[in-house]
């Protein structure tokens, strides 16, 4: 018997969606996962495209040597199979979505024949990891794709090139990119709606780019359109100064002002900003001093995940965070400034616990960098003389600023590189001299900055198109919880809203806009800020 969880949310969609079957050429991929939250989001989005394109709607497993195997098991087969013809669990979901049927990818003679060809081109030209994340076939770019995705399937730090499991991976890897590249060439696809650019689910975004076909990264809490100047998801501060310039003075004062007070709760602990972790970075504290009573420059490293995508935004100085923070220790043996590193808190506990061990033989390895109790927050470092902090793209780049204190940034691919109160660097070499002289270090750090900053990335775009207050909700059920679908039939959906939000996505579709934004939406930002101020 379907949970009643599934069976009502299934219910609901085939009340008030008229999904069609039109046998047509024309398809729309969406991607098959168990994400909730993005099923409701997707439902809605996938009508408007059906109406425009007059498609069909398939679903598409990206999961190959993401989170399993290339090859299903048996067992997976079986489940496969009966999942499709029972309409079982999340297969009965997306049937009433509007799917028609469900893909994965397979391969054959031809496809493992031309995999291994390319492969031993491409194996020529690797020397080291950077060659791995400027791979391109077709030229299309997908070595950063194959890159973060073998770091998170085998739970490596970094890649070694010569290792004959990373050298397996790749050859596979290129079979999916195959598989994919010849369906589009095979299949009149329309548009593809998908959860993340990243990883090889990627592989679809690029492939659909390269051929002028539309690709939307659709959740609760954001719709972006991609295009080839803008290929990742949440990429929107890269036009943020341009943005800026266009808004109202009378918006921009109003959005400056809940901007500082945001701020103001976050950084005394009061205000969790992070929505997706229980802990405020700036709270906590220990009873002792951590940083050493000198007078010498203490540079803060700021870690990150080692497994969780690196290139999400596009490449960096270093072609993972590793090779970044082993750079650093390497660099500042015999420096005088000293070193303290803060090791990155979040993640579920796997990655927690591999975070942690990893850093434990780093710094076995470069005894000269002082790791800090977990327990540390952001306040206590800050009055204890921090003086410059080390990171790639980490939100601490807008944080330490407020209190006058420098941020290198490894990248100049993160969120606060249209502003001028973070550095960012184009070389390593410019890295390296920053490292181990702090005399070179200027930087103009203006308060209004940060707060413009802020709002174009917390503030201006709006986080609930769909739900009242989505990051609630997936901070109290989690996004992958199947409450969400009962919360959302329950507490948040409204008929007279229903077409409200399908006519507004359809205004977004026609204007070809990077994201949806309050343009196409029946609300307004002056009123969102009053209804945010009121839950601070």
């Amino acid at each position: 018997m379907l949970n009643k969880k599934f069976s009502n949310f299934i219910n609901h969609n085939h009340k008030y969606f008229n999904f069609l079957k039109y046998n047509s050429k024309n398809k729309i991929l969406v991607e098959f996962n168990n994400w909730s939250s993005l099923h409701i989001s997707s439902s809605y989005l996938l009508k408007c495209l059906q109406e425009r394109h007059k498609s069909d709607i398939y679903a598409y497993s990206a999961q190959p040597l993401v989170s399993r195997p290339l090859l299903m098991s048996p067992i997976q087969k079986f489940k496969w199979f009966f999942g499709k013809i029972f309409s079982l669990k999340f297969f009965g979901i997306y049937k009433s979505i509007g799917v028609k049927n469900f893909i994965y990818p397979k391969l054959n003679k031809k496809i493992n024949h031309e995999s291994k060809n390319i492969y031993k081109r491409i194996i020529k030209k690797i020397k080291n990891n950077n060659d791995v994340e400027n791979i391109k076939i077709n030229n299309i770019e997908i070595g950063d794709l194959i890159y973060d995705s073998y770091l998170k399937y085998y739970s490596a730090e970094t890649i070694d090139i010569t290792d004959q499991k990373f050298l397996r991976y790749l050859e596979e890897s290129i079979s999916i990119f195959l598989f994919w590249k010849n369906y589009f060439n095979e299949n009149n696809v329309k548009a593809v709606v998908l959860s993340h650019t990243v990883y090889l689910l990627g592989f679809l975004s690029r492939i659909a780019i390269k051929k002028k076909i539309k690709v939307y990264v659709c959740h609760p809490d954001y719709i972006n359109c991609l295009n080839k100047k803008i290929p990742f998801a949440r990429y929107e501060f890269i036009n943020a100064k341009k943005n800026l310039r266009k808004i109202p003075n009378n918006i921009l004062k109003i959005g400056l002002s809940h901007a500082t007070k945001r701020i103001d709760y976050h950084i005394k602990g009061k205000k969790i900003d992070i929505w997706w972790t229980k802990k405020n970075p700036f709270d906590g504290r220990t009873k002792k001093r951590v940083l050493n009573k000198n007078k010498k420059f203490k540079y803060l490293i700021a870690s990150h995940s080692f497994l969780d995508s690196p290139h999400a935004y596009g490449k960096n100085l270093f072609p993972d965070n590793y090779l970044w923070l082993d750079f650093i220790g390497k660099n500042t043996v015999n420096s005088d400034s000293e070193y303290y590193l803060k090791i990155h808190p979040y993640g579920n506990e796997f990655e927690k616990q591999f975070t942690n061990d990893v850093i434990k033989n780093f710094i076995k390895k470069y005894p000269h960098i002082k790791l800090l109790p977990t327990n540390i927050g952001h306040k206590q470092l800050i009055k204890e003389g921090i003086d410059c902090v080390l990171t790639v793209i980490g939100s601490i780049g807008f944080e330490y600023p407020l209190f006058g204190i420098p941020v290198i940034n490894a990248s100049t691919k993160n969120a606060t590189i249209n502003f001028d109160f973070n550095i960012h660097l184009k070389s390593i070499a410019k890295f390296k001299s920053l490292l181990l002289n702090p005399k070179k270090i200027n930087v103009k750090i203006r308060k209004k900055e940060i707060l413009e900053y802020y709002f174009m990335r917390h503030i201006y775009y709006p986080r609930n198109w769909l739900f009242d207050n989505i990051q609630k909700v997936e901070q109290i059920y989690g996004a992958y919880s199947l409450d969400i679908y009962n919360y959302w039939l329950n507490r948040e959906f409204k008929e007279h809203r229903h077409l409200k939000i399908l006519n507004n996505l359809k205004k977004f579709i026609d204007s070809n806009n990077y994201i949806l934004d309050y343009k196409f939406m029946d609300r307004n930002i002056l009123d969102d800020i009053k209804t945010m101020n009121k839950n601070l």
